[in-house]
Formats: structure tokens, sequence, C-alpha cells
């Protein structure tokens, strides 16, 4: 059974507008491996310096979603980590579904 899914993730604390680049770059992989690189947009803003990856206008349809989430959420963070060992991460589901 598949459910929708609104995702909002923000890479905060980042040192730099070449760290931020080095975020995006590395958030590359990990969506397009959870074949969700089509349905979100990411954005990265320069002052001061984070990344956005939100749903793009339509949620995500997961199935399995309590597996997949944890998987996907480690894969974020040891993505993040391994450019930006000191930034912030604030990942948050939505249930759009459940008001």
């Amino acid at each position: 059974m598949s459910v929708n899914i609104d995702l909002s993730l923000h890479i905060n604390d980042l040192a730099s507008a070449e760290e931020a680049d080095a975020v995006e770059a590395a958030l590359e992989p990990v969506l397009r491996e959870h074949s969700i690189e089509k349905e979100v947009s990411v954005s990265v803003y320069r002052s001061p310096h984070w990344v956005k990856v939100m749903t793009d206008g339509h949620p995500l349809s997961i199935s399995g979603f309590a597996r997949w989430s944890p998987a996907f959420e480690r894969d974020v963070a040891d993505a993040v980590r391994a450019v930006a060992p000191g930034a912030d991460i604030d990942l948050e589901w939505g249930y759009p579904d459940y008001g």
C-alpha cells in the first residue's frame, strides 16, 4: 500500500556558498537512488547559506514508507555529513491525506 507524503528538508548552518553547493551535489545521488529526483525541487540559498528540498507541487507516493523513510533519512544524513559536518539537518514529513 502506498501513502502520500510531503517532504520538507532544510540543511542549515552551512559555512559558505561552496559548502551549500557541495551539499546540493551530495544530495543528487541520494534523491536519484530513492527515485524521487523528478518529484522534488532543490534550492540553494547564498545568504545565509542553506539548502532546501521540497516536494514539487504534489506529494510523493511511497510504498512501504515505514521501511523506506529510515533508509532515506540515513542516506541524507550520511551524504550531508560527508561534505558539511557542522550542518543542521531538519527533515519533516507531511501527510496531506490526513489534514
